[in-house]
C-alpha cells in the first residue's frame, strides 16, 4: 500500500519527469524503458510494434500517462504540482483523462480490436482501463479458461515478433507446434491443439478465419 498520503512510485516517477521531457512520442517512453528500437533488449518487439504501433497509441503519451496516474491520487500531497503544467495530446483536456491505478487499471486490448476485428484506422488503446487485474491480458482467458497469453505470446511481444537476434526467437512456439510465426490456431489450424476436427469461434469471437495469407494460399 505504501506510505500513506504519499504518492505511489509510478505516478510520481512519470509526474516527474513528464515535466522535464519534452518529448510526446515514444522516444520519451525510451529514456528509461528499454522500448527503444535502439535498445540491447527492445522490449516492444511483437506485430504491433512491426506495424508501427508503439507504446504511445495504448498507454498514451508520457504526460497523459502521468495524468492519469495522478488523478488517481489527487487528494495526496505534491499531485497537483505534478499535474498543474502537464498537458493532453491525445483527448481534449485534463478533464477527459480517466484516472488509472498502475499495474491494475491498463489498455485493453478490445480497445482497438472490437469484437476481435482488425482495428480501425487511428485506433488508440488510451483511456479505457480494465478494471482489475482480472482483465489484465497477461492473466485473462478465453470462454474455456485458456489464457491469451497461451496462444497470442507475451504483451509486447505478440506473435508474430521481429526479434534483431533472429528471426523467429521469439516465435518458437508457434514454429515448433504448427510451423508457422503466427498465433496458435491462426489460419484454421485447430489441429495445432485439437486431435478431432473443430470448427467455429469457440475460443472467441471472429478466429475461425484466414487472418494472414501465407505463400501460394
Amino acid at each position: 500500500k505504501g506510505k500513506e498520503g504519499v504518492l505511489s512510485l509510478p505516478a510520481a516517477m512519470h509526474g516527474w519527469h513528464a515535466n522535464f521531457i519534452p518529448q510526446q512520442d515514444a522516444e520519451a517512453c525510451g529514456f528509461c524503458h528499454p522500448s527503444s528500437p535502439s535498445s540491447a533488449t527492445q522490449c516492444s518487439r511483437g506485430v504491433h510494434n512491426s506495424a508501427g504501433i508503439t507504446c504511445v497509441d495504448c498507454h498514451g503519451t508520457l504526460s497523459e500517462h502521468a495524468l492519469a496516474l495522478l488523478k488517481a491520487e489527487s487528494h495526496k500531497e505534491g499531485a497537483a504540482r505534478l499535474m498543474k503544467n502537464l498537458k493532453p495530446v491525445t483527448v481534449a483536456s485534463v478533464d477527459d483523462i480517466n484516472p488509472r491505478t498502475p499495474w491494475l487499471n491498463e489498455p485493453k486490448c478490445t480497445n482497438c480490436h472490437k469484437d476481435y476485428e482488425k482495428p480501425a484506422e487511428n485506433a488508440s488503446g488510451y483511456n479505457t482501463w480494465t478494471t482489475g487485474a482480472h482483465e489484465l491480458y497477461r492473466l485473462s482467458t478465453d470462454k474455456s479458461g485458456i489464457r491469451c497469453e497461451a496462444c497470442h505470446g507475451s504483451p509486447h511481444a505478440v506473435y508474430p515478433t521481429n526479434n534483431i537476434y533472429g528471426e523467429n526467437t521469439d516465435n518458437i512456439q508457434p514454429m515448433q507446434y504448427h510451423g508457422t510465426p503466427f498465433s496458435i490456431g491462426s489460419n484454421k489450424t485447430c489441429n495445432t491443439c485439437h486431435t478431432n476436427t473443430v470448427k467455429g469461434d469457440y475460443h472467441h469471437a471472429n478466429m475461425y478465419r484466414q487472418v494472414r495469407f501465407l505463400a501460394k494460399e
